[in-house]
């Protein structure tokens, strides 16, 4: 036999037993190809700025229970909103002057944020917390402005835990604040800095879009804080020990940057950055950014996906997207604050 023949032979023989090696041995050996994420689909939007019933003047936060519910604070409007998830409006009732963050508590409450805002008298009552029946009877208020304990300068989010502590971003003040169900004050963290822990520093300390601004918890019971001036999110346990940090201040998918441009088509500078954080069941975290933008991490920060890349008026465009929810399909909604309305997407998987 010819040595170009052996050689021939040979590697024949060798692809032979690689096969059988792959039909035996390594059989049950798959290999799993990582899906690309399902696009964010478009299903509806509804309202427009005004104070009938159905209009919103700059709508702020959302949430939804578990019948579906979707509640909407209408800051200007000095009221909450409740929809069905088609939008359909089921009733509304007047709250304390400019509502902002909205969380259930454990009895299907809604407690709200509300800031001090110079203008009418009315305006006067400000920087507390409400909790309100989902009827709107007014069950308990606490807070005025100021630096101490049950004190705030425009608090923002409102998060809720397990346990049915309740936490608040204290904005202006720089740090989260925690009080029993009842409004009884138990412990705070967090100052003005841009150090890990600290909350704001990029920006003036008298800023409210510094942060923290909106929180969220994660199903192991961990809180997820946004900062605009400092383009980043930070993970805490439920007691305030830093566990995780980070974004970026790039204008570009991934990046949690870039400036409003919805007065004339102007940045504002002073508006940048992160404003809302949601968490879904798999624990992704869902941002929403004053650059038009509602993005998708992974826990760890890897972007996966977002919608809302261009600012607009155009469904799926978005002029300072603030709050966001799911409800019991998996639908997510955004509160699409300075076009004054709510937009619904299904996000797929």
């Amino acid at each position: 036999m010819s040595r170009p023949l052996k050689k021939r032979v040979l590697r024949n023989r060798l692809l032979c037993c690689l096969c059988l090696l792959a039909a035996s041995g390594f059989s049950d050996q798959s290999v799993t190809i990582a899906a690309e994420p399902a696009p964010i689909r478009f299903l509806k939007t509804w309202g427009q700025q005004g104070d009938k019933p159905g209009e919103f003047h700059f709508p702020i936060d959302i949430v939804i229970n578990a019948g579906d519910e979707v509640f909407v604070t209408d800051h200007l409007n000095d009221r909450v909103q409740k929809f069905d998830r088609a939008g359909k409006l089921l009733g509304q009732f007047p709250v304390l002057p400019n509502p902002g963050g909205i969380a259930l508590d454990k009895q299907g409450n809604l407690i709200l944020s509300h800031i001090l805002a110079s203008g009418s008298s009315k305006h006067k009552i400000g920087d507390r917390i409400s909790i309100y029946s989902p009827q709107g009877k007014l069950i308990r208020q606490w807070g005025k402005p100021g630096k101490g304990p049950r004190e705030f300068n425009c608090p923002g989010g409102i998060a809720v835990a397990d346990d049915g502590r309740i936490y608040v971003a204290d904005q202006t003040n720089h740090r989260v604040q925690v009080f029993d169900p009842t409004g009884q004050f138990l412990f705070e963290w967090g100052k003005y800095g841009s150090q890990p822990g600290e909350f704001g520093g990029k920006g003036s300390p008298t800023s409210r879009v510094g942060g923290p601004q909106f929180l969220a918890f994660d199903s192991q019971g961990n809180l997820w804080t946004t900062e605009g001036a400092n383009c980043r999110v930070q993970q805490f346990t439920a007691e305030g020990k830093l566990l995780q940090h980070w974004g970026t201040d790039a204008d570009a998918p991934g990046g949690l940057g870039g400036y409003f441009s919805g007065f004339g088509g102007k940045p504002v500078k002073s508006l940048t950055g992160p404003i809302a954080v949601c968490i879904d069941k798999k624990d992704r975290l869902w941002i929403s950014a004053v650059s038009g933008r509602v993005q998708q991490f992974s826990s760890t920060g890897k972007y996966l996906r977002g919608c809302g890349e261009k600012q607009g008026t155009a469904p799926g465009e978005f002029y300072a997207p603030h709050g966001m929810a799911f409800d019991s399909h998996g639908d997510l909604y955004v509160v699409d604050a300075y076009n004054h309305r709510i937009q619904k997407f299904a996000i797929g998987r």
